[in-house]
């Protein structure tokens, strides 16, 4: 099954009516692009900005071939300048949120992405890629409907059937999965649709349909060592040894480094009885792939029957302690979810508890860090709270609701202009969340930020006219806190 994102390719724009010889660098820029020389466009586009630094189509050009070359964080530096000169310049809009995806930061993208979708409302890209993004952030709801606007704007859209493809594909709603592939297929013939709608066959055990889509993807890119790994593999599963056989030695080939085709010419080979060979193969297995218990498992059965039990014990202990790692996964996810369920019942002491069993078994559990900074907030325990929320936001740098609750632990240390920072992200990300508008607000005021507090709370009020609470902290600030308390 396909992991990965496929965004749209970053759009690149000719130069405007600019100052002449910040024109021209431009224009070579562009042409250096077109060319593939990117190093030297970049280094045109920056002479370019030293004439002219608010030149909107050198700035969002130089943040496209940033990102080319992985360098996202400088790319959107580059590109928020761009959408600071253009702001209504959609464009812009979609490759800053591709840069910022590329970043990890990816709630900013979606943000970016609603901006430009709201500008060019009729642009299919925009939707597609507002899909892609939702789809990555486990918004599937939401992701099917933006892909499904992309597919009105441009039904013969083989990348936005493909996209649509794979939701339904994780949803194991098959039998739509596989109407998009194949209307895909009937606009575009790549082997990667190919590909995706043999896994799709696959993991649904259609061996012969599965078998055909990875054919047709190794006669469309002959050299991908990926494609013939998942065709011998298959093979292997329909017992068909020799081209099993054949496919994975040519993945090999292809690839050296490819630990699962190893692991599967290890498997075929043992099948036919070449025992030498299959342990040549399942030890290259392991070494490619240390994690992978069913190579090592394998490994261990060949070794026992060439004759070589201590070895075989070493293979079998390391396979045990690997299936009792995966084991402790669901153990971990068991205790999260207990967790989150006492701290919905206020249990806040017993849910702490909870999450730091998670973390016993697994200390990179960022979810287990975000809920113990949530557990540990609400027993005001605010420095705690903030080593764990920042643990967490070490992963994903712009979740919305953990700059809000990082945002109240800081406020609860005293800490009000960092407290400022966060909420500042927690609104630009969540613009109609009444909550974080207030907390900003007391924030603001305990930054002594009077002005900017109560348009805060203006807002917050304006969001959600039913709660009194904000009438009465936009009046305390009015008054200078003078006689009265604000309230979270």
């Amino acid at each position: 099954m396909w992991h990965g994102i496929l965004l749209a390719g970053l759009l690149l724009f000719s130069q405007g009516s600019k100052v002449q010889s910040a024109s021209d660098l431009d224009s070579a820029a562009i042409a250096l692009m077109a060319k593939g020389r990117f190093t030297e466009a970049e280094a045109k586009f920056r002479k370019a900005l030293e004439i002219n630094p608010q030149d909107g189509d050198a700035l969002n050009n130089l943040g496209v071939i940033l990102r080319r070359k992985g360098q996202p964080g400088e790319a959107v530096d580059f590109l928020e300048q761009a959408a600071d000169v253009r702001p209504n310049d959609p464009r812009i809009r979609s490759n800053l949120a591709l840069a910022l995806q590329q970043a990890g930061r990816l709630n900013e993208a979606v943000v970016e992405l609603r901006h430009a979708a709201t500008i060019a409302p009729r642009d299919a890209s925009i939707h597609r890629n507002m899909g892609i993004l939702l789809f990555r952030a486990g918004e599937n709801h939401e992701a099917e409907e933006e892909l499904r606007k992309s597919l009105e704007i441009d039904p013969n859209s083989a990348a936005t059937h493909q996209e649509l493809g794979r939701l339904f594909a994780v949803e194991r709603r098959t039998d739509e999965a596989e109407k998009q592939y194949v209307a895909a297929l009937k606009v575009a013939q790549t082997g990667s649709l190919h590909y995706e709608l043999g896994e799709l066959y696959r993991n649904n055990s259609l061996f012969d349909k599965a078998i055909s889509e990875f054919q047709a993807a190794v006669r469309l890119e002959p050299n991908n060592a990926g494609y013939y790994q998942i065709l011998g593999s298959t093979l292997l599963q329909a017992a068909n040894l020799p081209a099993a056989e054949t496919n994975l030695r040519q993945a090999i080939r292809l690839d050296p480094k490819s630990g699962k085709a190893c692991r599967d010419l290890g498997a075929v080979l043992q099948r036919q009885g070449k025992l030498e060979e299959a342990s040549i193969e399942l030890r290259r297995a392991t070494e490619l792939l240390p994690e992978d218990n069913q190579s090592h498992f394998m490994l261990a059965r060949v070794l026992q029957r060439l004759g070589e039990p201590d070895e075989a014990s070493k293979e079998i202990r390391v396979a045990q302690e690997l299936t009792q790692k995966e084991a402790g996964a669901p153990l971990e996810k068991a205790y999260n979810n207990e967790g989150t369920k006492l701290l919905q019942e206020g249990k806040t002491t017993e849910a702490e508890a909870k999450f730091r069993q998670a973390l016993q078994l697994n200390p990179n559990d960022g979810y287990a860090h975000y809920n113990l900074g949530v557990a540990l907030l609400l027993q005001n325990r605010f420095h705690d709270a903030t080593q764990e929320l920042r643990t967490y936001l070490q992963s994903v740098p712009d979740d919305p609701d953990t700059h809000y609750y990082l945002g109240l632990a800081l406020l609860g240390e005293g800490q009000a202009r960092e407290a400022v920072d966060n909420l500042e992200k927690t609104t630009a990300m969540s613009p109609n969340d009444a909550h974080a508008h207030n907390a900003l607000g007391i924030a603001l005021a305990k930054d002594n930020q009077f002005g900017h507090a109560i348009t805060e709370l203006e807002i917050a009020r304006r969001l959600d006219s039913g709660n009194p609470k904000y009438g009465k902290n936009l009046a305390c600030v009015q008054a200078g806190l003078q006689g009265c308390t604000l309230s979270l």
